[in-house]
């Protein structure tokens, strides 16, 4: 990536005793160690650009773009809903609250 990267959360991965992360940026995020070594060849896509990403228990990490809220897999990336808005907010923060 040339240029300014934007960073949106580091999630530290479930059943790792902390050792594999989740780096979340741009519209990708990417799984790597505490090394900095890549552990999954697998690249997580969102489908626009999220303004906000939070973890959440269920497993999953939650992007909130523009015109969508995409829930993803944390372990393979893989797009487990999407739920459709029609008011683009900026958030400063994204996270979940007694479970929802």
């Amino acid at each position: 990536i040339q240029g300014t990267i934007h960073p949106h959360a580091i999630i530290i991965l479930p059943n790792t005793s902390g050792m594999e992360l989740l780096l979340t940026y741009e519209d990708e995020g990417i799984y790597i160690d505490i090394y900095g070594h890549f552990t999954r060849e697998t690249v997580l896509q969102w489908g626009e650009m999220p303004a906000s990403v939070a973890y959440l228990q269920s497993n999953q990490v939650m992007g909130w773009g523009e015109k969508a809220i995409e829930l993803r897999s944390v372990e393979t990336g893989n797009l487990e809903g999407v739920f459709m808005h029609k008011k683009a907010q900026k958030l400063k923060f994204l996270c979940e609250r007694n479970d929802k």
